[in-house]
């Protein structure tokens, strides 16, 4: 029998332990795929919704990486503003709230000025654009307008206070579509932070935000920004990628699906591991024979290993089916539709095959060194 047929044939064998363990890698390989899916699929999402309103800087308080906690003067827009290279400046501030109805929890709600680019910028399919006059008027994207049941004229409730929907708009993105905008000046009001923003966006002059030197020139200068007494505002100009990939929401949500994926990675390998030394005590008698026969000890770990890594290529190929299927059900889920964006980028898909060939070696390395060592003698008369 040749040496690939013969591996085949030792798992085909016992097929149930076989198919154990590949289930056992399969469930690995689609916690891998899925959470990292989703942690690099919401990040993608915050950087299209500043990429679709044509933002290129993110002004924030220095040292302050999670969104919500930076707090900055609303007047500092107007030094902003007349920094060269600026353009457009948008305040805004944000904050996740409840709405009654539903008790939908975890609602991002913007801020911003009626008359601001990004107001401008919303897709409006009913209704009207915010405006100055709209008072605790509300536009919602069409997503969360589905979900609360709502069109416009009707009335949604924010933190316990009573909005009306002047309007529902088409985000960039499915969790754009599951926000809510209103005047920066009845959100500070709600949130008890009069003349505070959370946040600046700003849009360049054309071309400077792809030339890196003059970039980096305006974000100096923007950093450098001082009080009358020389004192620095403390702020932090960032480009939107790295204002995204630097939130600590981001940051936290990279890290739990990645120390999730490496304890099923870690249980996977210990099912591997199970399952390859009981096939190698199993077949003692067979292994010393095959020594017997003039198989080499390097010859023998080949075996093992590549039969685990076997398991593991078959195990990998199901879950990455199993994490794609996942990632769409939970998305569209009633309670996470329109907040999950499911994202299986190549990289997932790459990093999730190369831990399936580690939980197979892993697995195997031990069981393939036990069987390379054994006597032939000794292994003919196990019992």
């Amino acid at each position: 029998m040749h040496f690939s047929g013969l591996i085949v044939h030792n798992l085909a064998r016992r097929k149930v332990r076989s198919a154990l363990t590949c289930l056992g890698v399969a469930l690995a390989v689609a916690t891998v795929v899925s959470l990292v899916g989703f942690s690099s699929g919401l990040e993608q999402s915050s950087e299209e919704i500043y990429q679709g309103r044509s933002i290129d800087l993110v002004i924030t308080r220095a040292g302050v990486t999670q969104r919500l906690t930076s707090n900055l003067d609303e007047q500092l827009g107007v030094k902003l503003k007349a920094v060269p290279g600026v353009r457009e400046v948008n305040p805004s501030l944000t904050d996740i709230v409840s709405f009654g109805e539903g008790s939908l929890v975890g609602i991002p709600v913007h801020g911003w000025p009626a008359n601001s680019f990004a107001t401008a910028s919303l897709t409006v399919t009913r209704g009207n654009r915010l405006a100055d006059s709209d008072r605790y008027g509300v536009m919602v994207g069409e997503s969360l307008a589905t979900v609360l049941g709502k069109e416009v004229g009707g009335e949604v409730e924010i933190e316990l206070q009573k909005f009306r929907v002047v309007g529902v708009f088409a985000g960039t993105n499915v969790y754009e579509n599951m926000s809510a905008v209103v005047r920066l000046a009845d959100l500070q009001q709600l949130m008890d932070r009069p003349d505070q923003v959370t946040e600046f966006q700003l849009i360049l002059a054309p071309g400077l935000a792809d030339d890196r030197l003059r970039l980096d020139a305006v974000r100096q200068k923007i950093e450098a920004l001082a009080d009358k007494h020389g004192q620095r505002y403390g702020l932090a100009a960032q480009p939107v990628r790295e204002f995204v990939e630097g939130s600590t929401e981001m940051g936290l949500a990279r890290a739990m699906s990645w120390g999730t994926s490496a304890i099923a990675v870690f249980i996977g390998s210990l099912g591997m591991w199970n399952t390859m030394m009981i096939s190698v005590l199993e077949r003692t008698q067979e292994i010393g024979l095959l020594k017997a026969l003039g198989w080499r000890p390097q010859r023998i770990v080949k075996m093992v290993i590549l039969e685990a890594l076997l398991l593991s290529v078959v195990g990998a190929a199901l879950g990455v089916v199993a994490g794609w299927l996942l990632t769409h059900l939970f998305a569209e889920s009633a309670a996470l539709k329109g907040l999950l964006r499911p994202a299986v980028s190549h990289a997932a898909l790459a990093t999730s095959l190369l831990l399936a060939a580690l939980m197979g070696i892993l697995g195997s390395a031990l069981p393939a060194v036990r069987a390379s060592r054994l006597s032939p003698v000794e292994a003919l008369h196990y019992e």
